[in-house]
């Protein structure tokens, strides 16, 4: 019998203002989908909000990974990874967020080889 959990994963991403948040959306959603721990993506654009000087278009994203046997924290490791070298690749993008407990990080400061990181980005 195989052990599969999910963990669910919740992304913030502001966009630049001349994107089409739709669009941007979906090819987000698309991408996260073919990662092969991820079960289900969903991306929707969010109210504007104001953030000192600008206004800011934004993308909210939860993710359900998956894992069988393995580690948890092995298949988040490969998840911020790829997410990582996916958020470089879709245009428009400005700053990528991850939630942690109550805090939203910036993906850049996520460290993937830190286990105790990881385990807080869960929502069980």
């Amino acid at each position: 019998m195989t052990d599969i959990t999910e963990i669910e994963v919740n992304l913030y991403i502001d966009v630049e203002k001349d994107s089409n948040l739709k669009q941007t959306a979906q090819i987000i959603e698309q991408r996260l989908s073919q990662f092969k721990m991820v079960k289900e993506a969903e991306a929707v654009s969010e109210k504007p909000r104001l953030t000192g000087v600008e206004v800011v278009a934004a993308i909210g994203v939860t993710v359900l990974v998956i894992r069988g046997s393995g580690e948890i924290v092995g298949e988040l490791r490969k998840f911020i990874m790829q997410l990582k070298g996916l958020i470089g690749d879709i245009k428009g993008l400005k700053d990528v967020f991850v939630e942690v407990k109550d805090k939203r990080i910036p993906l850049a400061e996520v460290n993937e080889d830190d286990p105790e990181q990881l385990k807080a980005l869960t929502h069980p």
